[in-house]
């Protein structure tokens, strides 16, 4: 194994080393962040078990996302999980939007 190949895959595993969630949380709805909002979600990984298939490529985003962030919002401290149904894994901001310490 190359000196190249071994490096890759430790930056590789860096970059597979997310944070521990402080607790999960399945929702049926997502979130709405206002753009006067500074929301910290404690590290919880979210799933949405929305709509069956709304990480369907071949589909317009119509669907609803994890968070939606209107302009001026902050969103931080979140981990998105992905449903086993394979509904969105997403944030939508409506314009300028700040993500911090997002997984």
């Amino acid at each position: 194994m190359s000196i190249l190949s071994i490096e890759l895959n430790r930056e590789g595993a860096r970059f597979c080393n997310f944070p521990k969630a402080s607790r999960n949380n399945v929702t049926k709805t997502g979130f709405y962040v206002r753009g006067d909002q500074d929301v910290d979600f404690g590290m919880q990984r979210i799933r949405l078990n929305g709509n069956p298939g709304t990480c369907n490529p071949k589909i317009p985003k119509q669907w609803g996302s994890v968070i939606t962030v209107a302009d001026g919002g902050t969103v931080r401290n979140v981990i998105l999980g992905v449903s086993s149904d394979g509904t969105a894994a997403d944030i939508n901001c409506m314009g300028n939007c700040t993500l911090k310490n997002v997984w």
